[in-house]
């Protein structure tokens, strides 16, 4: 059986803003090594629904870079699905960063869950080893080790589900 999918990922949670500015997040883990920034605040993020334990947070990340050339481009296009052309809606979800402190373990585990099996690859502290998340992998993509070791753009797109007690909020800022 492939990858649980019951997680409502079909909107995004709100990011924190008052009035028109944005406020981004930092956290960092345990041993006080930043690891992310972001515009959520984690405990509004959606949890994982039963037969989940962990009850992680689920963070969406964007399915393109922010930063890209040709986003404005990307975004004003025009689609052509099943012979109808419409428009391309931007994406709502806003870039969240992951430290370079975070590494992916490079081999993926398989869990089992009451719904069947799951295949994940853990992400840790790059300082101490604490498993801080987890991006779940389709049946396509390999459970043996990833070549490179993992790299931050394998995530767009994607979700990194975070386990409870592994981020420490450190900072609020408003724009």
């Amino acid at each position: 059986m492939g990858p649980s999918r019951d997680e409502s990922t079909s909107s995004p949670p709100s990011p924190s803003t008052s009035t028109s500015t944005l406020a981004v997040h930092t956290y960092d883990c345990l041993c006080s090594t930043h690891l992310l920034t972001t515009p959520y605040v984690l405990s509004d993020l959606q949890q994982r629904a039963s037969p989940s334990l962990d009850h992680a947070r689920i963070l969406p990340f964007p399915s393109t870079s922010p930063a890209g050339d040709n986003d404005q481009e990307h975004q004003d296009r025009e689609v052509v699905q099943d012979g109808q052309e419409q428009q391309q809606k931007p994406s709502r979800i806003l870039p969240s960063l992951l430290s370079t402190n975070v590494k992916p373990v490079r081999k993926a585990i398989v869990v089992q869950r009451e719904d069947g099996w799951e295949k994940r690859r853990v992400w840790r502290c790059g300082r101490c080893g604490v498993a801080v998340g987890y991006e779940i992998l389709g049946d396509e993509e390999p459970a043996g080790d990833i070549a490179g070791g993992g790299k931050k753009g394998d995530l767009l797109g994607k979700v990194l589900f975070l386990l409870e007690g592994g981020l420490v909020e450190t900072g609020k800022w408003a724009g």
